[in-house]
């Protein structure tokens, strides 16, 4: 029972990455009425305004939520072949996506002169944004410490990448833009990675 439940999260993980993969594809790909256009209260489905308004939004939510499922899997099948270290680092890096996933809700459900509810969601973010990045920084160099580079490598790159692309953003380097696909692409990499780890290996491993 329990190895098919830690199969069934490899998909789930597949899908977080589509999900990411998507709201990464630029708006000016999409069909119009683009944003900038004339004021459009009713936008067609899967043009640019409505993809900007109703999809992004809804995939956003979605991916986040599926990659909290999916790696709150791997660290129940792992937990207890974990360092103490490690696991407070994974049970951090989960924590923070679950504040991150919160944040994003009080966002997209916030009215337009919502600005209280705004602030509180970007106050979420800035203290579970570090530690999503810290803890899978911590899980993923606990794999790699125990030679499980797949994972290791899978949960610690996205993170550095993130920090390095906050960092030369600071400084005043501008990605745009291609700045999103910095952080979401290598995001939907390691929801690949571990999610075809979880399918092909649903035993918990004792070398990890």
């Amino acid at each position: 029972m329990w190895r098919r439940s830690y199969r069934l999260a490899g998909p789930i993980l597949g899908l977080s990455a589509v999900c990411l993969l998507v709201t990464a594809v630029p708006l000016e790909l999409w069909p119009t009425p683009r944003p900038g256009d004339s004021y459009v209260f009713d936008p067609p489905p899967f043009s640019a305004i409505w993809v900007q308004r109703t999809l992004r939004p809804g995939l956003v939510i979605s991916a986040n939520a599926l990659l909290v499922v999916g790696l709150g899997t791997v660290l129940r099948r792992d937990s207890a072949s974990m360092s103490r270290l490690q696991r407070a680092f994974a049970l951090g890096a989960l924590f923070g996506a679950g504040a991150c996933l919160l944040g994003t809700l009080l966002f997209t459900t916030a009215g337009t002169n919502d600005i209280g509810r705004e602030l509180i969601a970007f106050l979420i973010w800035a203290l579970a944004i570090p530690l999503v990045i810290l803890g899978l920084a911590g899980w993923g160099i606990g794999y790699l410490r125990a030679d499980s580079t797949r994972l290791g490598a899978a949960l610690t790159v996205p993170p550095v990448l993130a920090v390095a692309y906050i960092g030369l953003s600071t400084a005043g380097i501008d990605f745009s833009p291609v700045g999103r696909l910095l952080v979401v692409v290598p995001t939907s990499g390691m929801a690949l990675v571990v999610g075809h780890d979880l399918w092909t290996d649903s035993t918990v491993s004792e070398d990890r």
